[in-house]
């Protein structure tokens, strides 16, 4: 656990509350299934942050893993423990860890199984209005999940409608900050949401290519007002402040959460304009949107923790720019990130360097999607 709450925890929530790591810390000592998924994590982590490929340490990490689920199914079986925020936090850990190392065939299965469980504990909630700020953190820290999988390709969209239902809720106390769970504005959570909603509705078959299922000239006119009136909320979003929860961090922490928020707002332009509008790559919006990006995590400390956040904007950014010097600076910070243990930047920089090299003309969703390949740029 000691590896965990030093290494592995850091890692995952660079900028969350100190209760929010303290009660998962303190809550997995008596938890067996929270315990070993919080020692798959840090084993799992670990063994990359010190490049141990032995089958020792992989033996260790799968002991971890097998100890939790087993653990996790038997506290399933019973009605008080399954709806513990524990039970919904090891669910999470383990969902987490699954697209940390790649294992892409069961990850949505436990995302699915981890959205049944926060509604069963939301339900229970005594306070209103989702006032357990525990709960608060586990939605965001799933919503994060799902927002970002249902936009990192065309293979599967999100699990949940974040605008609706439970996670609607949340969205509405935004009041303009960034959120130090997510790394973003959560009035962007919505946004984002639709946003992928859009995507989907664009493209029938990889296969195909771009191709849209919306053939209505009124209903083609109706998707390019809303993504006008989407993208006028992003730009209002591009300079919102950080929360006063964030004062328990440092100064560079709290300045570089902003930038966070920006690389956010800047690619869920990028996706808009390529993805829903499908602007050429060149367009002025197009380069404005990915110089946004990169603007943004040159403000960001090459080997700050911050830099865990926005595997999603730096990773959209290199799949639409073909200028080298760029290619070069995403390359080197995901570069950074990668030695810092970090399974998802080890993956997705494997695959944007495969695109590259490539040289394909087809967009990069496309691309993936045609080699049957998955990404959760989490």
């Amino acid at each position: 656990m000691h590896v965990f709450s030093t290494q592995t925890a850091p890692m995952l929530f660079p900028a969350a509350p100190d209760f929010f790591l303290q009660r998962i810390i303190s809550a997995a000592l008596d938890t067996p299934h929270l315990l070993y998924a919080l020692l798959a994590a840090a084993c799992s982590h670990h063994s990359r942050l010190v490049r141990d490929k032995s089958l020792e340490s992989q033996t260790m990490c799968l002991m971890f893993t097998n100890r939790a689920i087993s653990s996790l199914r038997a506290a399933l079986c019973e009605d008080q423990e399954a709806i513990k925020p524990e039970t919904v936090t090891a669910a999470m850990a383990l969902c987490t860890n699954d697209v940390c190392n790649g294992n892409m065939p069961v990850w949505r299965t436990h995302l699915r199984g981890v959205l049944r469980l926060l509604t069963a504990l939301v339900d229970r909630q005594k306070e209103p209005g989702l006032g357990d700020p525990f709960t608060q953190a586990l939605l965001k820290w799933f919503t994060t999940l799902d927002l970002l999988a249902g936009l990192s390709g065309l293979r599967a969209e999100c699990v949940h409608d974040a605008r609706d239902g439970m996670l609607g809720q949340l969205w509405k106390g935004a009041e303009g900050r960034v959120d130090d769970i997510c790394g973003y504005s959560l009035d962007l959570v919505p946004i984002l949401g639709r946003a992928s909603q859009l995507i989907h509705q664009q493209h029938l078959n990889p296969l195909v290519g771009y191709e849209s299922n919306i053939h209505d000239s009124e209903e083609r006119q109706q998707v390019t007002r809303e993504a006008e009136t989407l993208e006028k909320q992003i730009l209002s979003l591009l300079d919102n402040t950080t929360p006063d929860s964030i004062l328990d961090h440092s100064n560079h922490l709290r300045t570089e959460l902003q930038y966070t928020n920006r690389a956010f707002a800047y690619s869920a332009l990028l996706h808009l304009h390529r993805r829903v509008q499908q602007l050429q790559q060149n367009h002025p919006k197009v380069r404005a949107e990915i110089i946004g990006i990169l603007d943004a995590v040159a403000n960001i400390r090459p080997f700050s923790s911050a830099n865990i956040l926005i595997l999603w904007p730096i990773f959209s950014a290199g799949c639409e720019t073909e200028a080298q010097s760029e290619r070069e600076l995403i390359q080197t910070r995901m570069g950074n990130m990668q030695s810092l243990g970090m399974g998802n930047f080890s993956r997705a920089r494997k695959l944007l360097y495969q695109f590259w090299q490539s040289g394909s003309s087809l967009p990069w969703d496309i691309y993936f999607a045609r080699l049957g390949l998955e990404l959760v740029l989490f």
